[in-house]
């Protein structure tokens, strides 16, 4: 499957993996000295990354496409099958098989050397 996302997506996903920072519109990437990385969407930190790889996501309470958008991009580039899904203003983690209800704060993990393009 050949998943298409908007430039900013791409960009800002590249510059969050890779720790750079990054600020473009509504989008904004930053990595603190301590490690830790912030994808923020609209000044909301929508991604965190600890400097051990560990990945948590949030909507920030804002269910919108744009906001599902960037984090199933995340997800996608990640390697995972799972995304986000909106289902009568809930939104659910959805593996194809099961769905259910995300909460923010969801963790996921990152694999090195990942690039998204």
């Amino acid at each position: 499957m050949n998943v298409m996302y908007n430039k900013i997506t791409t960009e800002s996903i590249n510059a969050f993996l890779n720790g750079k920072d990054y600020y473009k519109d509504n989008m904004s990437v930053t990595k603190l000295d301590d490690g830790v990385t912030y994808m923020r969407l609209w000044g909301n930190p929508i991604a965190t990354m600890k400097s051990d790889g560990t990945i948590s996501i949030s909507t920030c309470g804002w269910h919108t496409r744009t906001t599902l958008m960037r984090l199933n991009g995340l997800l996608y580039a990640l390697g995972m099958s799972t995304r986000l899904r909106q289902k009568n203003y809930e939104v659910y983690l959805n593996d194809g098989e099961s769905p259910f209800l995300f909460e923010d704060g969801t963790v996921v993990r990152y694999k090195t050397n990942t690039t998204f393009s």
